[in-house]
């Protein structure tokens, strides 16, 4: 209940009541305000896809039941929007269905299971009425923003009304209906509400399974995902996506079958490989961005941690069992031991930048952003030391955090150094709430002649409290606490009860461009689960 709800009970009828106990939603998505720049450069190099998007039948499949609902309707008389919505929703629903009979349950299959999955054997569903209105209402289907909706229609699989499908993804549509027309009985198609029972539609998934998409599939998606990049009247979604996965196969091409994690190691090093097709600027363009996003990718998760180690330190109890408040310079005194502790290099530096210093001229033969790839300021190795240090042990965490942003900083000091277009240097710096690389690394270079702690002082106050407190306050128009650290007196204490879970990398849909150009037959998965280019690239099929 809202606070505008109160008054107006207390309005309608004025005296003492019996309550139930406060409880508040707590909410901790994003509590530095960080990830959305992580987000812009991750649609900048890989648009039109998303963290979920990883196989290639969902984009024909959903293209064929708007298809086969419109010319459905059509051949029935029927132009009413809500009818082919309806049968699309049915359709949606057969192949979900099937999936799982099939022992392959899509995602978010509750609703299906509530629904028509609790037909008895033997027995048929019928698609109108109470059950199916309530599995309408309660599913989230293909289309979902959370799901293959947004990428569907960026890569033009449907326009945006969701009922027309582009001639190039024809091909698909008309090779799906014809293998559709072998498996499935003509009566469940029309208008009319079907009787169904799962022996109807248990072959859907077994012969047409999401898994498995026919070589005209895999040709239309080739041409949608990538080739279409280089057309003439290419939108720049399609030219950016395209020079991502042309840099994506050079570099598969230099290093052989590959896992993410060495993808990544080699993305921040922005090196172009020797063999390279495609457009060079923008291949140039998309490892520029790629580097960034690593950077990035750390920076997040290096202050993120912080305020995890932060939160802990206020969990402690005093004397006399109760948590108390703690000064910033107490905060900034642990914190410099620690990193003391655990790091060398910082323990013998004096001042901020001295310690900057020793961090950039590590390798200084590789030379930066080439370093971000090398032992001890590997961008990959410092990103799994994090993650398990706020499992094992938190004190760990100011000694990787600082050595992270001080590799953040080289990083973003040598990249700076290129130029690129006013659209790229946006997604980076156009958000200057969000403590975009450029200006962390300008406040680190403010300091630099100051004592190290100061560094401290820069990452507690501003970047964890600061950022966090402000973002929460921003956001807290909808009744929800976000709050987790709050000024008491002389110190600050945590405001929730339950503890704060740990922190990882933002998904960066690096795995699902790899699935889905797998998927796709652009590169392919060998047996280990690695990536690797095919020795001649298979061809858009004279789609273009």
């Amino acid at each position: 209940m809202k606070l505008a709800d109160i008054d107006r009970s207390m309005d309608e009828k004025s005296g003492v009541r019996i309550v139930s106990d406060l409880e508040v939603d707590e909410s901790g998505v994003d509590p530095i305000g960080l990830r959305q720049i992580n987000l812009d450069l991750m649609d900048h190099v890989a648009p039109g896809i998303n963290n979920v998007t990883q196989h290639v039948r969902y984009y024909t499949f959903m293209s064929w039941a708007a298809w086969k609902a419109t010319t459905q309707a059509a051949s029935e008389g029927i132009d009413d929007p809500k009818v082919i919505s309806d049968l699309m929703e049915r359709y949606e629903a057969f192949y979900a269905w099937s999936h799982f009979l099939d022992g392959r349950p899509f995602r978010g299959s509750v609703p299906l299971k509530r629904t028509i999955a609790r037909t008895p054997d033997g027995e048929s569903f019928l698609f109108e009425g109470k059950v199916w209105d309530e599995y309408k209402r309660t599913r989230t289907n293909i289309m979902a923003p959370t799901e293959y909706g947004p990428s569907i229609k960026a890569l033009r699989y449907l326009r945006l009304d969701e009922s027309v499908v582009p001639d190039q993804v024809m091909p698909a549509v008309m090779d799906f209906e014809a293998r559709v027309q072998t498996v499935l009985s003509p009566h469940l198609f029309a208008v009319t509400p079907p009787s169904v029972s799962a022996s109807e539609i248990e072959d859907f998934a077994k012969k047409l399974s999401v898994e498995d998409p026919s070589e005209v599939e895999r040709q239309v998606f080739r041409l949608m995902f990538h080739s279409i990049g280089a057309a003439e009247s290419a939108s720049f979604a399609m030219r950016r996506r395209k020079a991502t996965i042309d840099y994506l196969i050079g570099v598969l091409k230099e290093l052989g079958p590959s896992t993410e994690d060495e993808l990544r190691r080699r993305f921040v090093e922005n090196r172009l490989p020797a063999v390279l097709e495609g457009d060079g600027e923008d291949i140039a363009r998309s490892a520029i961005m790629l580097s960034y996003l690593q950077a990035r990718q750390l920076q997040r998760l290096a202050t993120e941690a912080m305020l995890l180690w932060t939160e802990r330190v206020l969990s402690e109890e005093s004397e006399g069992g109760l948590p108390r408040a703690v000064p910033t310079e107490e905060l900034v005194e642990r914190a410099d031991e620690a990193a003391a502790d655990f790091d060398e290099a910082y323990s013998e530096a004096a001042t901020v930048g001295a310690y900057l210093n020793s961090v950039e001229m590590a390798d200084r033969e590789a030379g930066w952003p080439a370093s971000a790839a090398r032992t001890g300021t590997a961008v990959v190795d410092l990103m799994d030391a994090l993650k398990e240090a706020q499992r094992r042990d938190i004190t760990g965490v100011p000694g990787l955090a600082v050595r992270s942003l001080a590799v953040v900083k080289a990083i973003n000091d040598a990249l700076s150094q290129i130029d690129i277009p006013q659209a790229h240097r946006k997604v980076l710096d156009g958000r200057p709430d969000r403590l975009p690389m450029d200006l962390m690394a300008k406040r680190l270079q403010a300091i630099s002649g100051r004592p190290r702690a100061s560094m401290w002082t820069e990452i507690i106050e501003a970047w964890v409290i600061g950022q966090h407190v402000h973002w929460s306050a921003v956001r807290g128009g909808d009744g929800k606490q976000r709050l987790r650290i709050g000024l008491e007196g002389a110190g600050w204490m945590r405001v929730r009860k339950r503890g704060t879970g740990n922190f990882v990398p933002t998904p960066d849909r690096l795995y699902t461009m790899l699935a889905l150009s797998a998927s796709s037959g652009i590169i392919r998965r060998t047996d280990e689960g690695r990536f690797a280019v095919y020795d001649t690239q298979p061809a858009h099929g004279g789609l273009l």
